[in-house]
């Protein structure tokens, strides 16, 4: 018997050992040995989808998937073709926004439809604040973090109803029914979707339509902001 340098960790071992007992490295095991294939777990590439529309409420489109959401299509809105109801809307909207007339300028128009929002798609997180404004009025509000005020959330879409109905003031006639939506955004802090923007009996079919799109918009909103 003779001694050896072991060739992985450089110690002296015995030229009959089979294994080196100070490193455990293989010295006499013929020409079969072979290290055991040491196998990296898998992990699947990250797939990021673009956003797609999962959810449409009104102008509204939700991808459930990405929790993401954007403001975009367009609204009935029965607003004058010769521009008065344009003027009247624009002015009231650089009072009750502190000066968003350009953003209401771009979003009212003649016709019976009006786009409104953008392209961009936005995070459920993005979403800060969301108001609907009867007149010079906030009817209700809600957030992050808090509900509907005066009203609460029963079922889906469209159901806000007992609380918004219980605090407005009952009117023979509306200048403007507007949904204003703040967002964590400073290309676009503010989105304005304007339903009325002439004056409206409030028992007449068209104000009822624009109230009930108000509810099903507040509703989606509110179920963005609380995800």
């Amino acid at each position: 018997m003779s001694l050896i340098k072991c060739p992985e960790c450089g110690k002296e071992i015995s030229d009959k050992a089979l294994t080196c007992p100070n490193c455990g490295f293989p010295i006499n095991t013929g020409n079969n040995f072979s290290y055991p294939k040491v196998t990296q777990p898998f992990v699947p590439a990250t797939v990021h989808c673009p956003p797609s529309c999962t959810q449409k409420i009104g102008p509204i489109q939700i991808d459930e998937n990405n929790k993401m959401f954007r403001i975009l299509g367009s609204v009935p809105v029965n607003g004058k073709k010769d521009g008065i109801g344009k003027s009247l809307f624009k002015g009231m909207m650089a009072i009750s926004t502190v000066g968003m007339s350009v953003a209401a300028e771009k979003m009212v128009g003649g016709g019976n439809k009006q786009k409104v929002g953008d392209k961009t798609w936005l995070k459920f997180s993005d979403l800060i604040n969301y108001e609907l404004l009867e007149d010079d009025s906030v009817v209700t509000s809600g957030g992050v973090g808090q509900a509907l005020i005066g009203g609460a959330l029963f079922g889906g879409a469209g159901a806000i109803a007992g609380g918004i109905t219980g605090k407005r003031v009952q009117k023979k006639k509306v200048e403007s029914l507007i949904v204003k939506v703040t967002l964590n955004n400073f290309e676009c802090p503010c989105l304005l979707i304007p339903l009325i923007s002439k004056p409206t009996k409030t028992n007449s079919p068209e104000y009822t339509t624009a109230f009930n799109l108000a509810h099903q918009i507040l509703s989606a909103l509110d179920v963005i902001a609380h995800r």
